[in-house]
């Protein structure tokens, strides 16, 4: 009957993630979006951060139309095309990558697929805008979380949580590391969302992490029951 009732109650929709982060009294100043594509994650947080400033990030030139079309019918929006990593400047995206794929390369290396586009770093959007915090970070950026994690240092001090697509096969950091790293920087794993198998074997591909504060309250509960 326990687990019958754990299972209604448990989603793996990121709406249901996102209510159950809202539930545990969470404030948010900033949503900022990387990897925004059409803005549906920010979407799906303002239902339960409406009065947020949201800042979308995509590296793809395709989505500006969408994102702009999302700014113009949506409030305290701001949106920037360009790749996200640990410094404003420059960097590597394919140019043949689906509109929901791709990821940046600091040098081109051996791939001849690669154009060059405008990068900037999330500590330098939040300075820019003078984006006020606590700030909800979302992160779809295809295993090069670690570099933009690095590009957000001062922003993670005014952080209450994150959402990164994390992976199992492909990345700077598999999913076992990528959680023992965000522990290194003050968070701890509460929630996931949408976990996704590889079409053909059903291997685990991705799945979406939420991270809050290592000393949101919480984490001092032990027990399974409340």
């Amino acid at each position: 009957m326990l687990r019958a009732l754990l299972r209604e109650k448990f989603s793996l929709r990121h709406d249901d993630a996102l209510l159950r982060m809202a539930q545990r009294n969470i404030e948010v100043g900033t949503i900022i979006d990387v990897g925004a594509a059409k803005g549906a994650w920010t979407k799906a947080a303002r239902r339960h951060w409406p009065e947020a400033h949201a800042h979308l990030i995509e590296a793809k030139e395709d989505w500006r139309s969408s994102l702009t079309s999302f700014q113009q019918r949506t409030q305290r929006t701001t949106i920037e095309i360009a790749g996200v990593t640990d410094r404003p400047g420059e960097i590597f995206f394919p140019n043949d990558a689906t509109s929901y794929g791709g990821a940046v390369f600091k040098e081109p290396a051996k791939r001849d697929n690669l154009e060059r586009i405008k990068a900037t770093s999330i500590d330098h959007e939040v300075e820019r805008l003078c984006l006020a915090g606590p700030y909800a970070i979302k992160l779809d950026t295809h295993g090069t979380e670690v570099d933009i994690l690095n590009g957000a240092c001062n922003t993670l001090e005014r952080t209450s949580f994150l959402c990164i697509e994390t992976y199992n096969f492909i990345g700077q950091k598999r999913f076992p590391q990528l959680v023992l790293d965000m522990e290194g920087r003050g968070f701890r794993c509460a929630d996931m969302a949408e976990p996704l198998l590889r079409p053909g074997d059903n291997m685990l591909w991705q799945v979406d992490f939420y991270f809050m504060r290592a000393e949101h309250p919480s984490f001092s509960h032990f027990g399974f029951l409340p």
